[in-house]
């Protein structure tokens, strides 16, 4: 997709499409919420950095749903996805 980049972030016990956030680096992002999903906590977190270092525009799409989980797991989940969110953009950034 040239510069563009698309991300899909999905897992736990229910993989689904719980937020889309979109944006460029001179546009501002923008977050499409389904339902009651707080996955946008992740998307938007990553769209800042993309944004810094790219270009094109990008997608970030995003579900997963665990079970029952706590508080300190969720959080230890939004971590876990925002630092492969870096990781991404490291490996990114290397292979241009």
């Amino acid at each position: 997709m040239g510069e563009d980049i698309i991300v899909l972030i999905s897992g736990g016990d229910q993989p689904h499409l719980g937020t889309i956030t979109a944006g460029a680096r001179l546009e501002p992002i923008q977050t499409v919420q389904l339902q009651n999903h707080k996955e946008f906590y992740i998307t938007e977190e990553i769209a800042v950095r993309l944004r810094k270092e790219f270009a094109g525009n990008f997608a970030i799409c995003c579900g997963a749903h665990l079970d029952h989980a706590t508080k300190d797991e969720i959080r230890v989940l939004t971590d876990m996805a925002i630092q492969l969110g870096k990781e991404l953009i490291g490996e990114l950034k290397q292979a241009r």
